[in-house]
């Protein structure tokens, strides 16, 4: 679903009366759901495998990515649960090098940091397509053409999705991935 980002959701006088309620706008469903699955799902996994201790937040399915830039002038950190979407940046504002921060360290303590707190009190809501979504996860097979909150159990055996695939391997996403963007190299 789309957004439109804001800052001011109400404000309220002296005596508690609402003065300005923000109205719920946006376009609408900007991309196909099964998309955002995938990508949910990618983005999660870049959590789970490498910088999940720091980004831990408990009860909550989460995705980001982080960067460090040449000479580690910059390390940020952009993450999301369903609920909310956060950017943390660190660097020098005359571009000079950090003490060798990068996206991993510093900035995803701090996102973790600050999500526990703003999202304290909130309703806990999966990621569309993440790892608790039902039929899918990364490492499980996935049929040609399925897309991940309605992958069915892959059929050992079935036709092969890559020239060299042997029928006795089914696709996986991550190796779908390593395929497709990588050239088959990892």
């Amino acid at each position: 679903i789309g957004v439109i980002p804001y800052v001011i959701d109400t404000v309220k006088g002296a005596d508690g009366r609402v003065l300005y309620a923000r109205a719920a706008s946006g376009p609408g469903r900007v991309i196909d759901p099964a998309y955002a699955g995938m990508m949910n799902r990618m983005m999660e996994e870049t959590l789970m495998t490498g910088t999940r201790r720091r980004a831990d937040l408990p009860g909550w399915e989460a995705a980001g990515k982080t960067g460090t830039s040449q000479d580690y002038r910059d390390a940020w950190f952009v993450g999301y649960t369903a609920r909310l979407v956060t950017a943390v940046w660190l660097g020098n504002d005359d571009s000079s090098p950090t003490k060798k921060a990068s996206g991993a360290n510093l900035p995803v303590e701090i996102w973790s940091r600050y999500m526990k707190a703003a999202l304290q009190g909130v309703p806990v809501a999966d990621l569309p397509g993440g790892a608790r979504s039902p039929g899918f996860g990364i490492g499980q097979p996935l049929p040609p053409g399925a897309i991940p909150d309605e992958a069915p159990p892959a059929v050992v055996g079935s036709i092969p999705q890559s020239p060299g695939q042997r029928q006795d391997e089914p696709m996986t996403l991550d190796r779908w991935f390593v395929d497709t963007f990588l050239g088959g190299r990892r």
